[in-house]
């Protein structure tokens, strides 16, 4: 077999005379999530981290992995890709949306619209949780490393801040609640959201233009909130921020041979900007293509078609004024919410068609910063 691999029933199975190891840069989601798959299959595994913890920027605040893209479980399918069970998730089948005209309403569905992870380094955490199966499966985590310049998967996270958001970690008494504000006059081009689960929240706002206005709509959304759910009490765990990174990759895989994963690929949903299931489900290919069998046609139908259909849908988004946005909650609280985004999130050939000449009139032209693999790019706000 000369190190190739064969896959079956998700797992994947490795030559045990191969001995060298795979070297991964960076010990996010991504890069913990395909060192994982690589070493339940057998293949020796190196994950490099700069830092001292997993997690890199995230500091145990809530963020979501959606359910809502596809009629498959988010769970299901990456049990199948070859992940154990157990993934440390909470399953959402309530929320509150706010509106910009004092609206509020409550969304429901059947299945999880959504899981809540927890992100960053300790117990309870998603990316503590890969870390730990990763050891426990015989792969290194070598912390406080620096990677080699020839690791042959890189994730080290965004090369360019195409969205902001600004955080506060915090633990509160406060009922379990999953609340979001729609308003484009507080977060134009984006929104603000409260999640308090366990005793454990996170607030935030998220941009992808107008970022300098993130302050001002921070204190204008807490104010909401707490109007909606009360003065609760909370205790400050972190104050900071995000950044996402968004760009249509050509490829999973550069010219130099090097393998790219999550973020360092761009793989990024460009609607809410969500990114962990596509960051796992990258990992999953990557680890194929590791194992030399990469999987070019699931590559285009479950990384290309849904990032290009949220181009589109991004467009829409931010086109809806406080009217429309009002329209949209009071219709999601009378379906069943997970149904309703599968529906809304499909990439039907319309839907394509529309964000194609989204990406014409969108893309950058003056040269990008994401690297060699970027494929197409939102044009910089200047």
């Amino acid at each position: 077999m000369n190190g190739r691999a064969c896959k079956a029933r998700g797992r994947l199975h490795y030559n045990p005379l191969v001995t060298a190891a795979v070297q991964i840069a960076g010990g996010g989601v991504a890069g913990l999530s395909c060192a994982l798959l690589l070493a339940r299959g057998g293949r020796p595994v190196e994950v490099y981290e700069r830092q001292g913890a997993v997690g890199g920027r995230f500091a145990g605040g809530w963020q979501v992995l959606e359910n809502g893209s596809s009629p498959e479980d988010a769970l299901a399918e990456l049990v199948a890709a070859g992940f154990p069970a157990g993934i440390p998730a909470h399953p959402a089948h309530r929320a509150t949306f706010l509106d910009g005209r004092g609206g509020v309403f409550e969304v429901t569905s059947a299945a999880p619209f959504a899981y809540f992870v927890r992100r960053g380094a300790g117990a309870g955490t998603l990316d503590g949780w890969l870390a730990e199966r990763l050891e426990e499966t015989g792969g290194r985590l070598l912390r406080h490393r620096p990677a080699p310049a020839s690791v042959q998967v890189v994730a080290t996270g965004p090369r360019q801040a195409d969205g902001v958001a600004r955080e506060v970690v915090f633990t509160s008494s406060l009922p379990d609640t999953v609340a979001v504000l729609f308003d484009p006059a507080v977060t134009p081009t984006g929104y603000a959201y409260l999640f308090c689960l366990g005793g454990w929240g996170t607030f935030g706002v998220a941009q992808v233009r107008r970022t300098a206005t993130l302050r001002e709509a921070a204190e204008v959304a807490w104010e909401r909130f707490r109007k909606v759910f009360g003065a609760f009490p909370f205790e400050v765990v972190h104050v900071g921020g995000q950044y996402m990174n968004f760009s249509i990759p050509a490829h999973l895989r550069d010219a130099a041979g090097q393998w790219h994963v999550g973020e360092a690929a761009g793989v990024q949903d460009f609607l809410f900007g969500l990114g962990n299931r596509l960051a796992m489900r990258s990992a999953a290919l990557v680890a194929g293509g590791v194992a030399g069998h990469f999987d070019e046609r699931r590559f285009r139908r479950r990384i290309l078609a849904p990032m290009a259909a949220s181009v589109g849908l991004r467009f829409l988004y931010e086109r809806q004024g406080q009217r429309a946005f009002s329209a949209l909650c009071r219709y999601a609280a009378g379906r069943d919410f997970r149904e309703l985004l599968v529906r809304l999130q499909r990439p039907r050939r319309a839907v394509l068609g529309m964000a194609a000449v989204v990406r014409w009139a969108w893309q950058e032209r003056r040269g990008c910063r994401h690297g060699s693999l970027c494929r197409w790019c939102r044009r910089r706000e200047r």
